[in-house]
């Protein structure tokens, strides 16, 4: 993978970059409480939250490109981070959006008939194992829709890595390609956009101070709003097959090219500061509950309205349930992180055992081999013995 020197994220970037992240969250989560509440959801509305996820890959693919290059501990470390991570918001998620629809089918039916799309239990095991939106899947849990952006990550991550840790030589990357065709193509779809952030992170951007650069980085960011309410859906309209959410993927791409350019003009620095601005720490403790509130939120305002009640068209009954879903995800966030270690250990444990049967098998075909070699060898040697006498 090509890059440039090692860049560190300066204080004021990182707050920008943990800015875009909350207020995206927040935004999906205003999106989807006000379509609880009013039982519309404008197209105004659902392309500001489509765009939100817009936001969120470019993120995404700029943090990994950075963590990769100033942290590369080889693809094993890569592979734990990024499933412990994964999957230590996904599984308590997964089990909290079942207990949800089981107390909401017995507390309010008819809110969870709104929410039923037949047998729920293969789409949870197929989001458990991020094979709910691959080729032309849209298998997410009915009550848990963001989770269908969880996906489209996992398979970035496998997609990057298999490239970013190839050794050199076509079978080593017979991987990738493998990886791309298990995913299939809605999902590369929208993958040039998680590339968008990778590039803005891998090169260089111009030297600017500060200052200046940041009314830049902030007029661009109003058009990536402005791009997102604004432009037509190209080439389909979300939602619908074959492509579903990644319908209007040619529009998606030029609004996080956009959001992409803002990072490349992101100050970096060449070492850390030495002592970490505290106010500048509490923030980004703030913005890590943007993922567990990213993947709880649904359930919870569903969870609210059938046991809570709720007053349609009640601005105030909305916020409300938005203050107490934002509390309980941000506490349930903490809970989780608290849980990774474990997560950690079983994966150290899965890819440990793993990498020992790969490199069994090739001991084991090479000792076949042999066997198979000495054998013939020993027939052979046996059979002209027999012919000289």
């Amino acid at each position: 993978m090509p890059g440039k020197s090692i860049r560190i994220i300066s204080p004021i970037s990182s707050v920008y970059l943990d800015a875009a992240r909350l207020i995206a969250a927040l935004v999906v989560l205003y999106v989807h409480a006000h379509d609880q509440w009013y039982g519309v959801e404008t197209a105004l509305l659902k392309s500001l939250a489509h765009g939100a996820v817009v936001i969120f890959f470019v993120l995404s693919g700029y943090v990994i490109a950075y963590t990769t290059t100033n942290n590369n501990r080889g693809e094993f470390q890569y592979a734990k981070a990024r499933l412990s991570r994964l999957y230590s918001v996904l599984f308590p998620t997964l089990l909290i959006t079942i207990v949800a629809s089981i107390i909401v089918s017995k507390v309010d039916p008819a809110l969870m008939a709104e929410y039923t799309r037949g047998a729920a239990w293969p789409r949870y095991l197929l989001s458990a194992t991020f094979l709910n939106e691959i080729w032309f899947l849209s298998a997410t849990p009915p009550i848990n829709r963001p989770l269908w952006s969880l996906s489209y990550e996992f398979w970035y991550y496998a997609i990057f890595g298999a490239w970013f840790f190839a050794k050199g030589g076509y079978k080593s990357y017979l991987p990738f390609l493998l990886i791309c065709m298990v995913a299939g193509p809605k999902i590369l779809c929208m993958m040039p956009i998680w590339l968008a952030g990778v590039a803005a992170y891998k090169y260089r951007g111009p030297v600017s101070s500060s200052n200046k650069v940041f009314v830049l980085i902030i007029l661009l960011f109003c058009v990536v709003v402005v791009s997102v309410l604004s432009l037509p859906a190209i080439p389909y309209q979300l939602g619908r097959s074959p492509l579903y959410y990644a319908n209007q993927f040619i529009t998606d791409w030029i609004s996080g090219l956009i959001f992409a350019f803002s990072l490349w003009l992101l100050p970096t620095v060449a070492q850390a500061p030495a002592r970490p601005n505290r106010w500048i720490e509490r923030f980004r403790d703030v913005a890590n509950m943007t993922f567990p509130l990213y993947v709880l939120h649904h359930p919870l305002l569903i969870l609210w309205r059938a046991v809570r009640g709720y007053q349609q068209g009640s601005p105030a009954d909305m916020w409300q349930a938005i203050a107490v879903v934002t509390l309980v995800s941000a506490v349930l966030g903490v809970l989780m992180d608290k849980q990774r270690f474990l997560w950690d250990r079983f994966f150290t444990f899965l890819l440990t055992n793993l990498k020992h049967l790969t490199q069994m098998i090739p001991s084991s075909a090479h000792r076949a081999k042999v066997l198979v070699f000495n054998t013939a060898g020993k027939s052979t040697v046996s059979a002209r013995s027999e012919h000289d006498n």
